[in-house]
């Protein structure tokens, strides 16, 4: 009898205590499987996992990134589900929010090492072999190597002197460890698949050659600092080469004397026996100065409708066009003048009315 109500004293106990177990474990891996609300993130997030990271270690990365609430669940669920030891080292990529659990499985799939590389618009072969260096660990030296070597341009069809605006300025996400090759057959092939049919028609409706497009879209992207003005820029050049005249760019003649980072002298335009020296040697130079953008190419291919064939430049990157040369030598000396006393006159370039306002300027550029 004592054995009864002994017993019937006891289950009620073991039965709630099986329950709050039962509730904590449930509430447990509602916690694991949920994925909380307050993580939110517009971009993709990036975490890398060092080789032998401990647990701990993985969880508080994981939590600096705002990708888990509480490290704990982390660490939780790794050793639940016996996950904590399948974890592998590498760069992970996340789009949206996860679960704890998700996570840990997520860890073992074994990320990769992509690193994002950004070359920009205007860069030379030169720049984008510093940054590869610094930003990809590419020998510099071997890259720029490797777009001066004929057996790799001609792999790809293009009739130029090197890959120089071949590169398409982009972001690109490349894996860690990646070769010189590897990425200038990225940048190639990216450049090739921009290039469509209707360029080759407009190209050839212009009685130009893909590669004297890319030629004079590389001094259209170095000259023209302001978007807007590409379009006028490219029609001085167009209308400069159907006269006849030398399209005298700067750019072109720094190119060739790799003279970058100084400012050109009037020595170095009147001495300078490089091919690239524009204000010497007629028509386009042998080949591109820099990688110019999509933009650069368009405007080249479609350039403004305009009866220009001179332009002086100011420190605020815009232009003065105009028609004649005693034009614009009075436009230098309006720069010169007006720089140090207030704005210039309007300026109507396409029926866009243009009001320079140039303080402190000085003449940088000159076309004649």
């Amino acid at each position: 009898m004592m054995e009864k109500t002994l017993r019937r004293k006891i289950l009620p106990v073991f039965a709630i205590g099986f329950l709050g177990i039962l509730t904590v474990v449930i509430l447990l891996f509602i916690e694991l499987y949920s994925v909380p609300t307050s993580l939110e993130f517009s971009e993709p997030v990036r975490v890398t996992i060092p080789r032998g990271a401990s647990l701990s270690t993985i969880a508080h990365t994981l939590h600096d990134a705002n990708l888990i609430e509480e490290a704990w669940k982390f660490e939780a669920s790794a050793r639940i589900f016996r996950l904590d030891r399948k974890i592998r080292a590498g760069r992970y990529r996340f789009t949206k929010p996860m679960s704890p659990i998700e996570l840990a499985k997520a860890l073992t799939s074994g990320g990769y090492f992509d690193i994002m590389a950004t070359f920009p618009e205007g860069s030379t072969i030169f720049d984008i072999a510093r940054i590869a260096r610094d930003s990809l660990s590419v020998d510099s030296s071997a890259f720029v190597d490797a777009c001066f070597d004929t057996n790799i341009i001609n792999k790809y069809g293009i009739d130029a002197p090197s890959l120089e605006g071949y590169l398409f300025p982009e972001t690109y996400s490349l894996p860690e460890g990646v070769t010189a090759e590897i990425v200038i057959d990225r940048m190639v092939r990216h450049f090739l698949s921009k290039w469509d049919p209707l360029m080759t028609q407009r190209a050839e409706k212009l009685g130009m050659t893909r590669e004297e497009i890319v030629t004079l879209a590389s001094i259209v992207e170095a000259e023209a600092t302001v978007n807007w003005e590409q379009g006028v820029v490219a029609s001085v050049f167009h209308n400069r080469l159907r006269r006849g005249m030398l399209l005298q760019a700067d750019p072109t003649v720094i190119y060739g004397l790799r003279s970058f980072g100084r400012p050109l002298t009037r020595a170095d335009l009147d001495t300078s026996s490089s091919p690239y020296n524009t204000y010497r040697f007629g028509g386009l130079p042998p080949g591109p100065i820099c990688n110019p953008g999509l933009d650069a190419i368009f405007a080249t291919l479609w350039p403004d409708s305009t009866d220009y064939f001179f332009f002086v430049s100011n420190e605020d990157g815009t232009h003065w066009f105009t028609r004649e040369l005693s034009e614009h030598y009075n436009a230098i000396d309006a720069i010169r003048r007006r720089g140090e006393s207030g704005p210039l006159p309007e300026v109507i370039i396409d029926n866009r009315k243009v009001i320079k306002e140039i303080s402190n300027s000085k003449t940088t550029t000159l076309t004649q």
